[in-house]
Parts: structure tokens; C-alpha cells; sequence
């Protein structure tokens, strides 16, 4: 069986979506993206804070034990914490 595969041809790039949690080999920052400007991804912290921009080339699927990580599971008890500060929780 013969595929004739070109040992030069490159895979699809990886294109983050908004809300994809990608690892960013340029900062070894873990973000969640959450737009595109121009030719960058602007990603955010997983706990909050500042957006940086970063290359699409330098973005790959952040790597998850489980559907419920510890790290996944840590930004949405942030982002839950952050909603209920701004509808006049204490």
C-alpha cells in the first residue's frame, strides 16, 4: 500500500478559537484566548489579569489531565468570583 505521503508537506496549523486555553511557547504562559488583532492572539490569564498578544505560531492546545483540571477548574472559580463582586456580592 503506497500513500505517497510528501515527507515536506507541513500539518494544518493550529488555529485558536475565542475561549480556546492554548500554552504560549514564547512566554511559557498558559491563557485563554480571547480575540484576534492583525496577525496576534490576544490571550488572558487563566485566574485574570493583564492580556498580552502572542503569535498564532507560538499557540498550542494547553495540555489537560482531565476535562475538570486543577487549572481549569481554579479560572472558573475566579471567574465566578469576579461575577459576583460586580452584581453586589460581598
Amino acid at each position: 500500500m503506497n500513500l505517497d505521503l510528501d515527507e515536506n508537506a507541513r500539518p494544518h496549523p493550529y488555529v485558536p478559537a475565542p475561549g480556546d486555553v492554548v500554552l504560549d511557547a514564547a512566554t511559557h504562559k498558559v491563557g485563554r484566548v480571547m480575540d484576534r488583532m492583525c496577525q496576534l492572539v490576544q490571550l488572558r490569564p487563566l485566574n485574570g489579569g493583564l492580556e498580552w498578544d502572542a503569535s498564532p505560531l507560538d499557540l498550542t492546545p494547553a495540555p489537560s489531565p482531565a476535562p475538570h483540571s486543577a487549572v481549569a477548574l481554579q479560572a472558573a472559580v475566579a471567574q465566578v468570583n469576579a461575577l459576583s463582586r460586580r452584581i453586589g456580592g460581598t
